[in-house]
């Protein structure tokens, strides 16, 4: 069992979810450690309380790293403003669906 992420901020708790979820469905076993233990800050160490991402087979885990190193250059990588060709509104560059009509960037 190989350590892959930590949950170091609240805004990565979500993250951490859309990991695992991202992992499993690419077929690699893993498991989130610590995930209940923030209720225990003050009385266990902070750093014993972050929640943890591990993939649980190490055969699994380049694999699973490259995953999550995608993931996280394509959270940094900013995009441009886009023009949805089905409704004509406009989306934030980092979402990947028209927010008014629904219909994919890839689609639109």
């Amino acid at each position: 069992m190989k350590h892959l992420f930590s949950a170091n901020t609240p805004v990565d708790y979500g993250s951490l979810d859309l990991l695992k979820k991202a992992i499993e469905e690419a077929g690699m076993p893993c498991t989130v450690r610590n995930e209940l233990l923030t209720i225990g800050k003050g009385e266990i160490p902070a750093t014993e309380c972050i929640p943890e991402l591990w993939i649980l087979n190490d055969e699994d885990y380049p694999k699973a790293r490259n995953i999550v190193e995608q993931w996280s250059a394509a959270r940094m990588e900013p995009h441009d403003e886009w023009v949805c060709p089905h409704c004509k509104e406009t989306s934030q560059g980092q979402f990947t669906s028209c927010w008014k009509c629904g219909k994919e960037r890839e689609e639109a």
